[in-house]
């Protein structure tokens, strides 16, 4: 049943993903409320799968590849829903549906060949689940901010080509796309400083590579952070920073 609900949720973002590409293409208006009503349902199948998973292994489900890369999937959903009104970036999730479409058909195929099945621990620590959940809610703000930023390459491509189409002119203005940008940085550093703070606590120490890993994303995104916030970096080269910042974020996955 589980892979059904992730298969569900894959199909759901896949029609936002072909919506995306037919309003990019088409340059039709686009249904604000379609999006949102597809996020929704591709949400509520991402919980339900790891609702599952959880019950199976008696803890929060990021124990494969698989688990992993849905949670952040499910983190990128779940933000976009709760923060892209308020940041004014309705369009982010017709940008961010086709990331979240391939993680998690990647997902199913590594669950199809390789799915190690339940593993329970005899001890569940707190701070250990706290920790990862944190981690990788982080990397859902991070790949967030990555799609911020290829929405301003998007939306500069249109502006120098001289014949912007329909879709430019419902994306937000640059102002509004650094500021959203800026604050998911702030947002994903902060859960990532949290899942790192909670790593010292566990009752078992994390292994070293481990955390020299997270470490270094959360230096790298810091450095980015404060670097903005000193020197006010100009809309490009923040957002090819962000952009460079989740690739090299989604290297380190299989290491956490």
């Amino acid at each position: 049943m589980d892979e059904l609900y992730l298969i569900l949720a894959t199909l759901a973002f896949l029609g936002g993903f072909v919506l995306a590409v037919v309003s990019l293409r088409s340059e039709k208006p686009r249904k604000r409320g379609l999006n949102i009503s597809i996020a929704v349902v591709g949400l509520v199948f991402q919980s339900l799968f790891l609702h599952v998973r959880g019950d199976m292994h008696g803890r929060c489900p990021i124990t494969n590849g698989a688990e992993v890369l849905v949670f952040v999937s499910w983190s990128i959903v779940i933000l976009y829903l709760a923060l892209g009104k308020a940041f004014r970036l309705s369009l982010l999730g017709v940008f961010s549906m086709p990331m979240v479409f391939l993680f998690q058909v990647v997902a199913i195929l590594y669950l199809l060949v390789a799915d190690p099945g339940p593993r329970p621990v005899a001890v569940l620590d707190p701070w250990l689940e706290l920790h990862a959940a944190m981690s990788l809610l982080a990397y859902g703000a991070f790949g967030l901010a990555g799609v911020a930023g290829c929405m301003y390459f998007f939306q500069d491509r249109q502006l120098k080509s001289h014949r912007p189409g329909r879709l430019f002119y419902s994306m937000p203005p640059i102002r509004y796309l650094v500021d959203a940008l800026v604050r998911l940085l702030f947002i994903g550093v902060v859960l990532m400083s949290v899942g790192i703070v909670a790593a010292f606590l566990m009752k078992t120490a994390p292994a070293r590579g481990h955390l020299l890993i997270s470490g270094a994303v959360w230096i790298v995104y810091l450095i980015l952070l404060v670097t903005h916030l000193v020197k006010r970096l100009p809309p490009k080269p923040l957002s090819f920073s962000a952009v460079l910042a989740f690739a090299f974020a989604l290297l380190t996955l299989s290491a956490l």
